[in-house]
């Protein structure tokens, strides 16, 4: 009886350990496929949070470049002799 028990339990432990392992290949082919922000919204759910949201805004969406566009540099220009002009009184050139 003992050691029927005892194959009993080494049966579930390997089937155990071999479920684990399926799981883990799993979740490394999510993160090899998901952005970053969505890995930690899953991470966030399974915890029991709210995902993270999805705000235009939100710094972890931003793609950082020091590539500029013509309209950003006529915008930036603008605002910052925009703002100048309103502290100092005084005009762009």
């Amino acid at each position: 009886m003992r050691d029927e028990l005892v194959e009993q339990l080494q049966a579930r432990v390997a089937a155990l350990e071999e479920a684990l392992e399926r799981r883990s290949r799993e979740l490394r082919l999510i993160q090899q496929s998901v952005c970053a922000h969505d890995l930690e919204s899953i991470s966030r759910i399974l915890a029991g949070l709210p995902p993270l949201s999805r705000r235009a805004y939100e710094p972890g969406l931003w793609r950082e470049t020091t590539e500029l566009t013509e309209a950003d540099v006529e915008e930036t220009l603008e605002g910052l002799w925009s703002s100048l002009s309103s502290h100092e009184g005084g005009t762009s050139p």
